[in-house]
C-alpha cells in the first residue's frame, strides 16, 4: 500500500487541475488517453495499463469484481518500474538496447542449436539476428523494416513461451538489468557463508530429493502442430523399440538425440538433482528404480524423451552448496530490495488518479 507523499485524486479534481494547468477540457483529452498515476512528474497512462491487463488476461481468468484490483496492482508495478528507471538515470546506469541484445546471445544460441545446426552455423545465425534486432529496435516504427527470418523465428518462439509480445519481453529484460545493477550499486548484501548454507541444507535436505544418474534421447517437434507432435512421438517410439530389441541406447542417442549437450556422450546427463530438472522429466525419472531400465515415451517442456535409468543417491551438501548460497543471496537481496523500494516510494511524489484504485 502506498503511503507518504502518495495521493489519490478523483477525475473531477483532475479536470479542475487540467483547466488550471491550461490543458484542453477533460472530455476532449480523454479521447486520446488518460493519466491514471504520476510518479515524480512521469505519467502512467491508461492505454499502458490496459495493455498490461489484456496480457494478464491471457495468463489467468479474472472475475469482473477483481478488475479494479488487478489494474491497481499493474499501476503499482508501473510505479515501481519508473522508480527503477529514474534511479538508473540518476546513477548513470547504462541500460541500452545493445546490452539487452547481448544478454539474449546465449538463449538464442541454445534455441538455434536445438535445430540440429553446427556451432559455427549457429554463431553466424545469432550474429546476424542480433544485428538485425539492434536495427529493429531503432527502426521498429518503420513499416518497411524487414525482420530477419531467423530473428522472426526466435521472436515467435519467445512470444509463444512467454505469452506476451516480444517487445514487452525485451523491456522486461531491460528493467531486470537496471534492477540488478541498482541492487549491486545502491543496496548490496553480504554473501552467505558456508555455515549459512549448511544450516539451510540441514533444515531442507528432505525437500531436495535425491540425485539421479540417467541417459536420455530427445526428439523435438518441428512445430506445435498436431502433425509435427505426432511425427516426433512416432520417431521416439521407433527409437525405443530399437533399444528394446537390443540396439545400443548410447549409439542411438549419439545418432538421433536432439539434445546438443548430451548426444555426443550417448545421452549421458550425469548426476542431476531431481529438483533441478524439468518437472515432467523429473516425474518420469522419479518412478524408475531398476538399473538399466528404459522408460516409456514421455513429453517434457523440451520435447519427447526416453530415459535409461542408471541409479540414484542421497543429495550431498557439496553438490548443492553453491546453489544454496545463490538462493540465500537472492532471498536476502529480495528483502533488501523491497525495503529500498519502500524508501524510494516514500521519497517520491506519487499521485493516483484512478477512481476505483484498490490499495493492497
Amino acid at each position: 500500500m502506498y503511503t507518504g507523499k502518495i495521493k489519490k485524486i478523483t477525475i473531477q479534481n483532475l479536470a479542475l487541475l487540467l483547466v488550471i494547468w491550461g490543458f484542453a477540457p477533460l472530455n476532449a483529452w480523454e479521447k486520446f488517453d488518460r493519466v491514471l498515476a504520476v510518479v515524480n512528474n512521469k505519467p502512467i497512462i491508461e492505454s499502458e495499463v490496459n495493455k498490461k491487463f489484456e496480457q494478464l488476461k491471457t495468463l489467468k481468468k479474472i472475475k469482473k469484481s477483481k478488475i479494479a484490483y488487478e489494474k491497481s496492482r499493474i499501476i503499482d508495478q508501473l510505479i515501481d518500474n519508473e522508480l527503477i528507471y529514474e534511479t538508473a538515470r540518476q546513477e548513470a546506469i547504462e541500460i541500452s538496447d545493445k546490452k539487452v541484445i547481448n544478454t539474449l546471445h546465449d538463449p538464442m544460441f541454445r534455441f538455434f542449436k536445438s535445430k540440429d545446426k553446427k556451432d559455427k552455423q549457429v554463431e553466424e545465425i545469432v550474429s546476424r539476428a542480433s544485428k538485425n534486432l539492434e536495427e529493429y529496435m531503432t527502426d521498429r516504427f518503420d513499416p518497411d523494416f524487414k525482420i530477419d527470418p531467423d530473428l522472426k523465428k526466435y521472436m515467435d518462439y519467445i512470444e509463444k513461451k512467454e505469452k506476451v509480445d516480444f517487445l514487452t519481453v525485451f523491456e522486461m529484460i531491460k528493467l531486470n538489468i537496471a534492477r540488478q545493477q541498482i541492487m549491486s550499486i545502491s543496496i548490496g548484501a553480504n554473501p552467505p557463508s558456508t555455515e549459512d548454507a549448511r544450516k539451510w541444507y540441514r533444515q531442507n535436505k528432505d525437500k531436495l530429493g535425491p540425485e539421479v544418474h540417467v541417459k536420455h534421447i530427445l526428439i523435438i517437434p518441428k512445430s506445435s502442430s498436431i502433425a509435427d507432435e505426432k511425427e516426433a512421438n512416432n520417431r521416439i517410439e521407433n527409437i525405443r523399440n530399437k533399444v528394446l530389441a537390443g540396439e545400443s541406447f548410447e549409439k542411438l542417442a549419439a545418432k538421433y538425440s536432439q539434445d546438443p549437450g548430451s548426444a555426443a556422450n550417448g545421452g549421458d546427463l550425469g548426476w542431476q538433482m531431481l529438483a533441478a530438472m524439468d518437472p515432467y522429466f523429473a516425474n518420469a525419472v522419479y518412478s524408475m528404480n531398476k538399473k538399466g531400465s528404459i522408460s516409456k515415451v514421455f513429453k517434457s517442456g523440451f520435447g519427447y524423451h526416453i530415459v535409461k535409468y542408471l541409479g540414484r543417491r542421497p543429495l550431498s551438501f557439496e553438490a548443492v552448496e553453491e546453489i544454496i548460497k545463490r538462493k540465500l543471496q537472492s532471498d536476502n537481496m529480495a528483502v533488501l530490495y523491497e525495503k529500498w523500494m519502500e524508501q524510494r516510494r516514500d521519497e517520491s511524489a506519487i499521485t493516483i488518479y484512478m477512481e476505483d484504485y484498490v490499495e493492497k
